[in-house]
This record gives C-alpha cells, sequence and structure tokens, in this order.
C-alpha cells in the first residue's frame, strides 16, 4: 500500500490522507487501529476521521460505508485500483499523538494510518507533500522521494517531525548514530546531552551486547507550559516536555534524562522482547496481558539504574530515585488490594489517568520497578552477586527475541530461577500475583547494602495523622484523596466533602495550621458538608494511627563487604554464555 500525507489546512489542523492500494476482493475493509502501541488502553481516534471517499484511479466514486467504530467498507470488483482519501484532525499535543498547524507537523501513524488485514505484514510506500522550507526529522530512509517500509507495523512505528525551525544534533555512541531532534523553544546543552546520553547508552548497550537497529533518534518537542511524556518507537522515541526554556534547569534536565534513558531501553524490552500477548501485535482490540511489570516496570527500573550505571548519578542520588518510587507507591491506597498481574491485565478498563474506584488502583511502572529492584537483589543474594537481573534480561533477549518469539510468565521465571539457582514461586505469588506489602523485602535488601530503611512521614500533618490528602480551591477546601482505613473515612468522610471547621475554627486554606495548633488535643472535632449536607465528625488523636513511607538512607558505617556489593550492583555484569533453561 502508499500512503501519501497532505497538510493542507494548518488552520483546521487536518492531515489529508490518501491511499494506494488494489482491491483482492468484491469488498475491501480498511481498519484503523483502536490503540497505540506502548499505551495499553482502547482510544478512539476514529472520532478525528471524516470525509472518508474512495475512488477508483479513474476517478470514479465507489460505494463506501462505516461498518463499525473503525472498520471501513469499499466495495469494487477483484483486482480495482483504489484511492481512499480522508482527513484526520491532528490536536493532540502529547507523545502518542499528532499535531498539524501553521509551524509544526508531527504524525505519529498509528493514530490516522488504516490498513488492510491481509496486506498487514507487506511492505509499504509513504509520501509526504510538505512546504517546501519544512526539515523533516524521521527514522526511515528517503528513496527516490518517499520512504519504505516492511510492513504496516513499521511504517506505524515511525513517527516524524517537520518544521522550519528543527534544532538537530547528531553524534556516534560506539559507532551508532544517535539524532537529537529539538521542536519548540529550548537551549539545550547538545555537548552536555551528548556526554550524558552517551554514559547510559555504553551501559545498556554493555547489557545486551549489540543494538537492535543501526541507528537512534529523539524527537522533542518543547511545550511552553509543564508536561512530560514520552513513547517508544522502533528506532526512535517521542517525548514531550515543558515548560521548554526550564530543559535545562537541575530537576527537569534530570526528569528528561530519565525519560531518555527509559525509551532507548524500550528499544531491546518492547520492541525486540515482547509478550506472547502482543506478539505480533494487533490493533483491532485489546491486547490482554499480566506482564507489564515487565514491559514497563522493568524498564522503569532500568532506565534510571543505567544512569546510575552509566556513572552520571552518584550513590545518593541513585537512592533519591528509589525513594521517588517508593512515595509514588506507598500514596496508592490500592498496593494492599490489586497485585501487578490485575494492574497489568485491567489498564485496557481503568486506564492511566482514570481515578476509578478508591483505592483499588496502583501503577505498574511504580510496583514494577519496585518488584524488580528486588529480584535484581534476591539474585546477587542467592549467587553472592555473581549474577543479577542483568544476566535474566540479556539471555532473554538473546534467546528468545532473536529467535523472533514472545515471552510468558513462565519464561521470565525459569530464567530468573536459573540464574538464581533458587525458586522464585513463592516471590511470583506474594508481590507479581498477591498484593503483599514490600517492605519486609525492602528491609532484607536495605541490610545486605548496608542502608538504612527508615519511616518518613508524608509530606502533610493531614496525610500523617487522619490519612487525608485535602485540596484547596477558590471556594473552599475539599477531601481529594483517603487511605485506605484511615481515622478520616472511619469518622464517616468521603472523597469530596468541603471541610469547613476544626475545633470550632474556620478551615481556611490553614488546615495544616490547624492541625498544627490543635496537635495535643486529644479530640478533633470537624465540620463539614457532604453533598450538602452540614455533618460533624470527631476523630480521637490518641497516636495510633501513624500514615509513613518507606525510605532508604546511607548507613552511617561503611563495611568494606557491603561497599563491594554496592559496587557490584553499580557495574554491568554479564556473562555472554546462555544458560540451559
Amino acid at each position: 500500500m502508499k500512503y501519501t500525507l497532505k497538510f493542507l489546512h494548518p488552520s483546521e489542523q487536518l492531515i489529508t490522507v490518501c491511499i494506494e492500494t488494489t482491491t483482492r476482493q468484491a469488498s475491501t475493509y480498511f481498519y484503523l487501529p483502536k490503540w497505540r502501541p506502548g499505551r495499553y488502553q482502547l482510544q478512539n481516534h476514529a472520532q478525528y476521521i471524516s470525509d472518508v471517499r474512495a475512488t477508483q484511479a479513474t476517478g470514479e466514486l465507489l460505494f463506501i460505508q462505516k461498518k463499525s467504530t473503525h472498520v471501513w467498507e469499499v466495495q469494487a470488483e477483484a483486482g480495482t485500483k483504489i484511492n481512499l482519501t480522508y482527513v484526520y484532525y491532528a490536536n493532540q499535543v502529547d507523545a502518542g499523538g499528532s499535531w498539524f498547524d501553521h509551524e509544526q507537523i508531527y504524525v505519529n501513524g498509528i493514530n490516522l494510518f488504516m490498513y488492510q488485514k491481509e496486506g498487514i505484514d507487506e511492505k509499504c510506500e509513504l509520501q509526504l507533500e510538505l512546504p517546501s522550507d519544512y526539515q523533516l526529522a524521521i527514522g526511515l530512509k528517503n528513496e527516490g522521494g518517499s520512504y519504505h517500509t516492511h510492513s504496516f507495523h513499521q511504517l506505524v512505528d515511525s513517527p516524524f517531525f517537520a518544521s522550519r525551525d528543527l534544532l538537530h544534533h547528531l553524534f556516534e555512541v560506539q559507532g551508532i548514530p544517535m539524532h537529537l531532534w529539538f521542536q519548540g523553544i529550548c537551549k539545550p546543552d547538545l555537548h552536555r546531552m551528548e556526554q550524558d546520553i552517551g554514559a547510559y547508552t555504553k551501559a545498556q548497550l554493555a547489557l545486551f551486547g549489540d543494538f537492535p537497529v543501526s541507528e537512534y533518534h529523539y524527537f522533542v518537542r518543547l511545550l511552553p507550559y509543564a508536561y512530560r511524556h514520552g513513547v517508544e518507537h522502533y528506532n526512535s522515541t517521542v517525548i514531550v516536555m515543558g515548560p521548554g526554556h526550564q530543559l535545562m534547569h537541575p530537576q527537569k534536565y534530570k526528569s528528561f534524562l530519565e525519560i531518555c534513558s527509559h525509551e532507548l531501553f524500550h528499544t531491546w524490552n518492547v520492541k525486540c522482547l515482547r509478550p506472547t500477548d502482543m506478539f505480533p501485535y494487533s490493533y483491532e482490540g485489546e491486547n490482554y496481558s499480566r506482564l507489564h511489570y515487565i514491559t514497563e516496570g522493568l524498564t522503569t527500573y532500568y532506565g534510571d539504574l543505567m544512569i546510575w550505571k552509566g556513572g552520571q548519578w552518584n550513590l545518593r542520588q541513585w537512592l533519591d530515585s528509589i525513594n521517588g518510587e517508593l512515595v509514588n507507591h506507598y500514596q496508592k491506597g490500592g498496593k494492599d488490594y490489586v497485585s501487578l498481574e490485575e494492574a497489568s491485565f485491567n489498564s485496557w478498563t481503568d486506564g492511566y489517568q482514570k481515578p476509578g474506584t478508591p483505592n483499588r488502583k496502583i501503577s505498574f511502572y511504580t510496583k514494577g520497578y519496585l518488584v524488580s529492584m528486588l529480584i535484581d537483589f534476591e539474585i546477587r543474594r542467592a549467587t553472592e552477586d555473581q549474577y543479577s537481573l542483568d544476566q535474566v534480561i540479556y539471555q532473554m533477549y538473546q534467546s528468545i527475541a532473536k529467535a523472533g518469539r514472545g515471552y510468558t510468565r513462565e519464561d521470565y521465571q525459569s530464567i530468573i530461577e536459573a540464574v538464581s539457582a533458587k525458586p522464585f514461586e513463592d516471590f511470583f505469588e506474594k508481590y507479581i500475583s498477591g498484593s503483599e506489602d514490600l517492605e519486609h523485602k525492602l528491609a532484607e535488601m536495605a541490610a545486605y547494602y548496608g542502608f538504612e530503611l527508615y519511616h518518613h512521614a508524608y509530606r502533610t500533618m493531614a496525610e500523617t495523622w487522619l490519612g487525608l490528602r485535602g485540596m484547596v480551591s477558590a471556594d473552599g477546601t475539599y477531601i481529594e484523596h483517603l487511605m485506605p482505613n484511615c481515622p478520616a473515612l472511619v469518622a464517616g468522610m468521603s472523597l469530596g466533602d468541603e471541610l469547613i471547621s476544626l475545633n470550632g475554627q474556620k478551615i481556611e486554606k490553614n488546615l495544616e495550621d490547624l492541625l498544627f495548633f490543635f496537635r495535643d488535643e486529644k479530640l478533633w472535632e470537624f465540620h463539614y458538608f457532604h453533598e450538602k449536607q452540614l455533618k460533624m465528625a470527631q476523630i480521637v488523636n490518641d497516636g495510633n494511627y501513624k500514615a509513613y513511607i518507606p525510605q532508604f538512607r546511607l548507613a552511617a558505617n561503611g563495611e568494606a563487604e557491603k561497599v563491594e556489593r554496592i559496587k557490584a550492583w553499580q557495574s554491568v555484569r554479564v556473562r555472554e554464555q546462555l544458560l540451559d533453561v
């Protein structure tokens, strides 16, 4: 199939799509993907498709009818050359969408390219009719004015940017071309980026042994407001960050480096090494998997770990990364109810930002990071640091991904057990299939490395003492979150309630001040509105409830044995011989 994109209506943000193909039967069906790889939930891209028409190559109109939300039928005799045209409204700012206006173009093909089932594995051709003064950033090679892919899968996994003011920087890491593309207002320190990206890239190459593609592209779109999102692709990533003028500020740059390392790691883990549930991708509906603690959680762990292994972070900065994930995990009320496998499977219904049922949701990114770290620790402890999760990933890449197949939970567990020479069934049942708290294992890990695991209070007294997180707006203070079994919940308060007073004092953006003032009172009496009805709740201040978050910190002593264990953790140690599994 040949695809042509025309950019004729920037004010309306409409991209014109033209598809040339030959029918194979009397009724030809065109499908628009219902979701995009990297985001495991259904997405209604079809709502942005309009003006669909089909003609013969001679221009004669053909009968076309929409058969379902994402399927169109064209009627023509078998062997007829046809042109299918439509427009797509490109107005999505995140890294998974598409955008078109007077200044810039960003196309993620999964949003707007239709396909025929029978031709999904066949070669595709892409032509772009861009303004003459536009520069193009794309990971495909230009062959005679067009771009060719070996399948529809590669076509929709090859995003591109185009504009008049693209900033491009090319460098090499161990002979591999690395492209940095920036679109938007920014002043990147390209020399520093080259050094930092090169460092974690070398660590990742040392882990896997080779690079699965010939070059890599970072497509970075800078927005004028706060934002952060990244999506992995075949030989590239799209990263949307903001505000652009803050890119080199320490915290913003740290976040940028983390997401860059994460997305590069996906080049191996997900783009090559993938669960059987998504091998190959099916775009017609849900690709259910219970293994996103590997696809995303392990990638989140290694994305940060590789920055430390590459020498760009010191140990304290690495612990800051771990502690940040601990905060994210322990602030999720669902940690005691929802397993990693359930969270993975439920992404198709729960989504990502959707709140869902209160305290019944966790992030497989965050808990997957922590569980991956604990598996890494368990292997190291069992083998006296001779092996680690590094070896497991290397083995999976070499023996499964390169064999052209997907993996199962049984594959992952059996390789872990072969590397560590110990059973892991109990670990998987408790922390992956089950929802047992991680703190016991975190304490064991702290002792192994000579860290201290301590209880850190939540950032507010309301969270620490009441299990309540408030949201202050122009017209009052409202309950935004309640932890399971917390005093506020037990006393009868609910999400969305408006807090009016504490011990007779009006609450006006001063809940923390009042809690501190009444900290020694034996009874806290709250008045609040629930569904516009005034209610009263009494909470006994007996100190029995103290919410906390487990955190690591460096211990005072520096025992030589434990220092060596930390050094081993920071190194990349892979035995290139594969184990019999």
